[in-house]
């Protein structure tokens, strides 16, 4: 990420554990069919994201949101979109019936466990610091830097 750089992660996220607010032996359970099912990666929290981008050193701000509310309603339309047009399934035969059976399972987990509060949707930034430039570098760099074009900030990256 260059100097000044804009960095953004969209990401499952699980909700923080505490010492105060551990996880339930179902958390933990609902967790591990996650992992299981989709070979998934360990989850992070979003504070815990938060956390790892200001100890880096590297960022002079950094930023965390929970989308999840947003975001739900789209694991249910995962399935549906199967339901409104199945003819993709159906004519792949039965390996391909299971394991579609067995994701329409998995997509409802998730959508519970984002309902539930065990999940959430992160979105992380992080603005890069700049990098510490002697007067002998700015001068030779000012040429440069007034002919390239400034980014306007109007797009989806600026607007949360």
């Amino acid at each position: 990420l260059a100097p000044d750089g804009h960095l953004a992660i969209a990401t499952w996220c699980q909700r923080h554990s505490t010492a105060q607010t551990p996880f339930s032996e179902k958390e933990k359970e609902d967790l591990q069919f996650l992992y299981d099912e989709w070979a998934h990666p360990y989850f992070v929290s979003i504070e815990d994201y938060g956390d790892i981008l200001q100890e880096s050193g590297n960022f002079q701000t950094v930023g965390t949101d929970d989308w999840t509310t947003p975001t739900i309603a789209s694991w249910r339309h995962s399935i549906w979109v199967g339901v409104v047009d199945p003819w993709i399934v159906v004519f792949k035969g039965p390996l391909v019936w299971y394991k579609t059976v067995r994701e329409i399972v998995t997509l409802e987990r998730m959508h519970q466990a984002f309902d539930s509060g065990l999940m959430q949707y992160g979105m992380i930034k992080g603005q890069k610091k700049a990098k510490a430039v002697t007067a002998a570098a700015a001068a030779a760099e000012a040429p440069a830097a007034a002919s390239e074009p400034v980014r306007e900030k109007t797009d989806a990256w600026y607007s949360w």
